[in-house]
């Protein structure tokens, strides 16, 4: 309705002077629409997850396939993977790890210094698994590492005009952790200016016969 109404305030014959108000309200609309549709996958997610149904899967297999598609989204970035030869089986849903290490890949980019790579390391020990994505580029501010995970936190500087960024990515990368009984730690790197992230995730070494 709101976006009806502007559509037809522009079509009016409207004072010069008033063309710098219909672009800030145009602007402010942009805005809304984001916010909206960024809180509603939050949402969305949750829901999904209250009726999930848990499968025996291999996170290699994962990690892999999401890795190769990042090679093909990112290309003036670098991804360097590392994973065990063998299978390592988990117990989850394989879209929303891959959703998961989506989040994790998209902010490791947006702050990773110019021209570095992006690790992506699988570790597979006796009971648990973890999933680690590191960038090179500015360390975790003491004030926001406590709350990191949370929603709508975010550190990204946003400059006038650009569309609002509500910090959902790390929660969302939450949620899907928790629905996993899986840790997650945010740490600057040591020996490497930059940051990662590592999930840790129950292993499944039971015989699946």
């Amino acid at each position: 309705m709101v976006r009806s109404s502007f559509d037809n305030l522009k079509l009016q014959n409207l004072p010069a002077e008033a063309d710098i108000y219909v672009a800030r309200a145009e602007q402010g609309l942009a805005r809304l629409a984001t916010i909206i549709t960024r809180m509603t996958e939050a949402t969305r997610l949750e829901r999904m997850m209250r009726d999930a149904e848990r499968e025996r899967f291999d996170v290699r297999a994962v990690v892999s396939g999401c890795v190769e598609g990042y090679r093909i989204a990112y290309t003036n970035r670098r991804f360097d993977l590392s994973v065990p030869e063998a299978p390592v089986f988990v117990s989850g849903v394989p879209d929303l790890i891959a959703q998961m290490l989506d989040k994790l890949v998209a902010n490791a980019v947006d702050f990773a210094r110019e021209g570095s790579a992006i690790d992506v390391e699988l570790r597979a020990a006796a009971h648990e698994v973890t999933v680690t994505v590191r960038n090179e580029g500015p360390l975790l501010s003491p004030q926001i590492k406590q709350r990191l995970f949370r929603s709508m936190t975010s550190v990204r500087p946003q400059a006038p005009g650009e569309e609002p960024h509500l910090g959902l990515g790390l929660y969302i990368v939450q949620l899907i952790a928790d629905f996993h009984h899986a840790k997650v730690i945010a740490r600057d790197r040591t020996g490497v200016e930059g940051v990662e992230v590592q999930v840790q995730l129950p292993r499944l070494v039971s015989d699946p016969g």
